[in-house]
């Protein structure tokens, strides 16, 4: 597997691959390649966003982004949105990926990551499985603005 900094020259193939990830369970979203494409380039555009792609051979089948913050005790690096291409998921594909950017995070100087999922044992439990603890002193809390 070969990984590279994520680039504006990656979107195209990036958004047709966090499309068809995200549709599929257990997210079951409606992405469009067009809203995921402007997702995507507005997460880069931030000033310290970072991300990797990974390729099998010349094909690109992964991506991980998010941006680093400053905190008063180190460096934080929270991961927005990691995904693999779902036609070639499996085999150990993500875990060589996640495993890559940590490394590439070590480097960088950062002492903590941190992501929000979804409550599913097919995403709770993948990163559980990675050393990845449930942050108690946190909740995810939203509110729908009425029209």
């Amino acid at each position: 597997m070969r990984f590279e900094r994520l680039t504006k020259a990656h979107l195209d193939q990036v958004a047709a691959i966090y499309m068809r990830a995200f549709n599929a369970p257990p997210w079951n979203d409606q992405w469009t390649v067009e809203t995921a494409t402007k997702r995507l380039s507005s997460m880069m555009s931030h000033e310290a966003s970072y991300g990797l792609v990974a390729y099998e051979k010349e094909q690109l089948v992964g991506m991980i982004l998010g941006y680093e913050e400053q905190f008063y005790d180190g460096l934080k690096f929270e991961i927005k949105e990691f995904c693999t291409d779902p036609a070639v998921s499996g085999g150990g594909l993500g875990t060589q990926l996640l495993n890559e950017f940590e490394e590439h995070l070590k480097h960088k100087g950062i002492d903590e990551i941190v992501l929000l999922t979804c409550r599913a044992e097919d995403t709770q439990g993948y990163y559980t499985r990675r050393q990845y603890k449930e942050i108690q002193e946190m909740v995810l809390m939203g509110k729908k603005i009425q029209k």
